[in-house]
């Protein structure tokens, strides 16, 4: 018979009193360094589009009325893109527990991500040449109902990722290897 009792509200264990561990601290700079290259290209496209629409386009392409304004908004984008990594690196981090994972991030509006052991399928990590270069790893986890309950910590330093994965991995084995002894 199918029994689902109640929970006690008083037994939950409290986020505030979960120790989040920060990311690496140099997935700031990492972060920073990519996106100084995204912008150069970006910079560099618009500056050759501005030469082609003026040398080649119709004559109000080259009208300051309308170039000066894109510049502007351009300059505005890459400040924000280049500025938000100083606000939202130190409020990510994620906790280790013994039945979950937790994993928060947000600056303006702020969220915890948990995932259960028992709802993941498998974990993975994963690193960018980028992310090679300062020695970081995202960690992926999947979970059990598609990709909407998937969860990736990036920012991590290589072996911390790597144990993580391996924590993850081995406490799944471990489940499975319970649940098969438990049907003999």
């Amino acid at each position: 018979m199918f029994v689902n009792p109640e929970v006690p509200i008083d037994s939950l264990p409290a986020a505030q009193r979960v120790e989040w561990q920060p990311l690496d601290p140099g997935y700031l700079p990492r972060l920073l360094v990519g996106r100084a290259i995204l912008w150069l290209a970006v910079v560099c496209a618009a500056g050759v589009a501005q030469v082609l629409a003026t040398r080649f386009g119709p004559s109000w392409a080259s009208h300051w009325g309308l170039i000066a304004p894109a510049w502007a908004l351009l300059g505005l984008a890459a400040a924000h893109s280049l500025v938000w990594p100083f606000l939202s690196v130190p409020r990510q981090g994620y906790a280790l527990r013994d039945k979950d994972i937790l994993y928060k991030v947000g600056v303006l509006w702020r969220s915890n991500h948990v995932v259960p052991f028992n709802r993941v399928q498998h974990a993975v990590t994963s690193n960018a040449p980028l992310d090679r270069r300062f020695c970081l790893a995202s960690l992926t986890v999947f979970t059990a109902g598609g990709g909407l309950g998937d969860m990736v910590i990036a920012g991590l330093h290589e072996e911390v990722a790597e144990q993580l994965c391996a924590h993850i991995v081995g406490k799944l084995r471990r489940t499975a290897e319970a649940e098969s002894v438990a049907d003999d």
